[in-house]
């Protein structure tokens, strides 16, 4: 089950400092499907292109939401940002109007629609649907790209295809040396191989000039079948891929008795949880026309699901307030940063931003999910000169998802 952390934030001007409490509450899943793919101009540009690209062409609307759409980036999942001026006048779900599609000409760069340059990894272009009545459809068009320092990309991977040969040939005595050795096609995919008796992995070996080597001499007595799996260190470069299995049989040392015993694990889902170092946060150094930092206090997630379906972890704030004087939420700003510490997934961090709308402290992509990871973030608020000084205070929602 998700959980929602809102953490409360307070800021001291002046001599003051700022502190913070924590709320916890619960919701639901929120992910939104596909309704089917974005169609940009190019597969490549820079994060600095205005525009971003040419045009993005999507099917029409669902039937009764076609008052207006509005093509957007962000991580996946969300939040977006505004590409382009949202479509209005309606029409958008009528084949009659627009037989083509739908088509929207962005009028900014990546980085200017999030106002900090994007972090690298998966991002979303999407495009939305509405309703006058029933507000955004729950789903969006969406099509994927990666970031890689300063240019993006459409993510095309290369099939691959991988063979297994096992030597000597069976039937072996318990004990004997078995190699394995997989060849993965073409030879320029780099990663690893897994090789598996069963479901179970019993050695994995760097792929070199497309070949991944594994010697045991632990099979079990028994007949199975010995596969390999590809597993590429970029999935958006090359596809996983995976050989037939091949039938072995390892037979008992001389004079040895045996007696099997099938044993059965009944395996229940794991935790998904989100957990927050500190109820507070301090900011230091804050006056009056001045700059206040510090740091969010780390927050944990785990992702023991066993369904690798991915993750995404956001924050917005509130105005800043005291009385009727209010420092605006675009004033405090973040840079995140993400780091794995167990399991088979990968976090990516989000990008510097102001938190004057949601924005993604990090994420986890699909497939590539499941472990422990922390997240954190410095924090900077910027103070305006004509307030009066005094202890301010805000909410931050971090919403995991």
């Amino acid at each position: 089950m998700n959980k929602r952390v809102l953490a409360r934030a307070g800021a001291l001007l002046g001599a003051m400092a700022l502190s913070a409490g924590v709320l916890v509450g619960i919701a639901a899943p929120a992910q939104a499907a596909s309704l089917g793919e974005v169609q940009i101009s190019q597969t490549s540009g820079l994060v600095t292109d205005t525009p971003i690209f040419q045009s993005g062409t999507t099917a029409l609307c669902p039937a009764g939401f076609g008052e207006n759409a509005n093509l957007r980036i962000g991580r996946p999942g969300g939040p977006y940002s505004n590409l382009a001026p949202v479509l209005g006048g309606g029409g958008y779900d009528n084949p009659a109007e627009y037989p083509d599609g739908i088509t929207v000409n962005p009028n900014r760069s990546f980085q200017t629609a999030l106002g900090a340059a994007p972090g690298s990894g998966e991002w979303w272009v999407v495009m939305e649907c509405y309703s006058l009545t029933e507000g955004r459809h729950a789903d969006e068009f969406r099509t994927s790209i990666v970031v890689s320092g300063n240019t993006w990309r459409v993510p095309i991977a290369e099939e691959t295809t991988t063979a297994l040969a096992v030597n000597p040939a069976s039937p072996v005595e318990q004990g004997t040396e078995v190699t394995l050795t997989a060849t993965v096609t073409p030879a320029t995919a780099a990663g690893t191989v897994e090789f598996r008796r069963g479901a179970s992995v019993v050695g994995t070996a760097a792929v070199s000039n497309g070949t991944a080597t594994f010697a045991t001499t632990a099979l079990p007595v028994g007949t199975f079948g010995l596969s390999a799996a590809f597993v590429p260190t970029d999935a958006t470069a090359f596809k996983a891929s995976n050989s037939a299995a091949a039938p072995y049989q390892i037979t008992a040392a001389a004079g040895a008795i045996t007696a099997p015993v099938e044993i059965i694990a009944d395996v229940a889902p794991g935790a998904f949880t989100l957990v927050v170092a500190s109820p507070t946060a301090q900011l230091a150094g804050g006056t009056v026309g001045g700059t206040a930092t510090g740091n969010l206090p780390t927050a944990t997630v785990t992702d023991l699901r066993g369904t690798n379906v991915g993750w995404d972890l956001t924050g917005q704030v509130e105005d800043f307030t005291l009385g009727d004087d209010t420092i605006p939420s675009s004033n405090l700003s973040w840079t995140p940063s993400a780091a794995k510490t167990g399991g088979s997934g990968a976090v990516v961090a989000g990008a510097a931003a102001d938190l004057g709308d949601a924005r993604t402290l990090c994420s986890a992509a699909l497939d590539s999910s499941a472990g422990t990871f922390t997240c954190d973030a410095g924090l900077s608020l910027t103070i305006p000169d004509n307030i009066p000084p005094g202890e301010y205070s805000a909410t931050l929602t971090l919403t995991l998802a």
